[in-house]
């Protein structure tokens, strides 16, 4: 019980620092904060990628892949129910940007 409580809040937390950010500046859409996101940490300071691995993994994903865009980490991971999934953390914090279901096939390939 106690580690689903733990998986909500590590679930519900970037969800409910997003809606709070796009809520305190009115003036960005939440489109234009998801867009900037990824463009302001220094390569240098991600967080080790067997950390991000980790949390997907704890959120009962199964990583295919993960690579680096701009200043975040995206990773390809599979749900218990086979659906792929695309979710972007930002490299310096690895706070969740995003997470969406991939229909179809993939052509890009990011690295093991």
């Amino acid at each position: 019980m106690q580690a689903r409580r733990i998986v909500a809040a590590v679930i519900a937390t970037p969800f409910a620092i997003g809606v709070g950010a796009a809520t305190a500046s009115e003036s960005l859409s939440r489109a234009e904060l998801r867009s900037t996101a990824c463009t302001t940490t220094p390569a240098g300071a991600f967080m080790p990628e067997a950390d991000v691995r980790a949390i997907v993994e704890r959120l009962g994903y199964q990583v295919t892949g993960i690579s680096t865009d701009a200043a975040c980490y995206e990773v390809l991971a599979t749900d218990r129910n086979g659906r792929n999934f695309e979710i972007k953390f930002k490299g310096a914090d690895l706070r969740m940007i995003s997470r969406y279901e991939i229909k179809g096939e993939r052509q890009s390939v990011a690295r093991q």
